[in-house]
């Protein structure tokens, strides 16, 4: 009886230890590769965009032996992607610190940036971290996946007043001139005259500091918020129409003048004819304020670039009457010789045409 019982038992031993093969041969290996959220959803936070919003870490994962090395590879994207529109991938070598963290701002940017969606929305985000096997045989590598739901922030408006006596409100705070914030605390811009002087930026009307003043070139933006520290301001030598671009977040300006604020299309080239009172507008970019550019339909006929609606005012002309729009150069005059460009039958069609005042340039690209 004694002998049949143990042999009873063998056999029951065996049957589980089989179980217990087939179980790691299929199922999840104790030390298994798995990434891990420090939260599964984030509500990111304006107010606090240098501080850590979410870390991702991973385990080792499954030993593959001496004679192999493991290279950790994580990317992030927004879920459904595929990650074919994923961040770039970081790589950490084993004996690295796995784990990638985010801040705030720099979440919050790539979902409204990369990823499209818009400020205050509610999305996925899905990070990957792949165990890739360098070795002399090749092997399988771990891969492990985790989803995380985070609602962007509405970025709120910062505003910034011109100020300083190049300009209209002197270096009186309660008027400073407001700039126009095209991308709020991101960019700004504003057109408007400057005489012989200096300007600067405050932050709040009524109040000097703090103020955003030159750096050691014309093109750097620093925070001034001490009135021990120095009050440099941006020199302007000659009165005119200036135009300024400001980047605040990477605290850089342009500024220039600008001899020319409007340009005008007309002629019988174009869709309205000669009626100078339609004359189609050019579109400018603040950051190259003296390009001008006009995505239009050109048909046979003749053309010429007015600086207003008017048929007084100065106008853009080619060297040449009938000029032709294969040449790049032009001139500008009120009065004298009326020449224009001219349209050929063949040449019809849809163009972009761009125009530097600065350079006195023109060019005619069909599209």
């Amino acid at each position: 009886m004694k002998t049949i019982y143990k042999i009873v038992l063998l056999l029951m031993s065996t049957f589980f230890m089989a179980c217990s093969d087939d179980d790691n041969s299929n199922g999840a290996h104790a030390d298994a590769l798995i990434l891990t959220p420090t939260s599964a959803s984030i509500l990111l936070d304006e107010e606090l965009p240098e501080d850590v919003a979410i870390t991702y870490s991973w385990n080792r994962g499954v030993d593959k032996g001496a004679e192999n090395t493991i290279v950790y590879i994580f990317r992030l994207d927004i879920f459904g992607s595929d990650f074919k529109t994923s961040t770039e991938p970081i790589e950490i070598p084993a004996d690295g610190e796995r784990s990638v963290s985010y801040t705030h701002k720099e979440l919050n940017d790539l979902i409204t940036n990369k990823w499209g969606a818009f400020p205050g929305d509610e999305v996925k985000l899905q990070a990957r971290v792949v165990a890739k096997v360098n070795g002399p045989k090749f092997m399988y590598p771990e891969i492990s996946i985790a989803e995380v739901e985070a609602k962007t922030f509405i970025v709120a408006p910062k505003p910034l007043f011109l100020l300083g006596d190049a300009t209209v409100a002197g270096l009186n705070p309660s008027k400073g001139i407001g700039l126009t914030e095209a991308e709020n605390g991101v960019f700004y811009h504003w057109r408007g005259n400057l005489t012989p002087g200096g300007f600067k930026f405050i932050t709040t009307i009524g109040e000097m500091l703090p103020s955003l003043n030159r750096g050691t070139t014309d093109n750097e933006l620093v925070e001034r918020t001490l009135e021990s520290e120095a009050d440099n301001l941006f020199a302007i030598e000659k009165e005119g129409t200036y135009a300024i671009a400001l980047f605040r977040k990477e605290a850089r300006i342009l500024y220039k003048l600008v001899p020319y604020e409007r340009l005008f299309l007309v002629g019988d080239a174009t869709s309205i004819g000669w009626d100078i009172g339609q004359a189609l507008e050019m579109q400018w970019n603040p950051a190259t304020p003296n390009v001008f550019t006009i995505a239009v339909e050109l048909k046979a006929g003749d053309l010429k670039i007015p600086i207003e609606r008017d048929w007084g005012a100065p106008t853009f002309r080619p060297m040449v009457a009938d000029g032709s729009i294969d040449s790049e150069d032009l001139q500008v005059y009120s009065g004298g010789d009326d020449i224009k460009w001219k349209i050929k039958d063949e040449q019809s069609g849809k163009y972009l045409i761009r125009i530097d005042t600065e350079l006195m340039k023109i060019k005619f690209d069909k599209q």
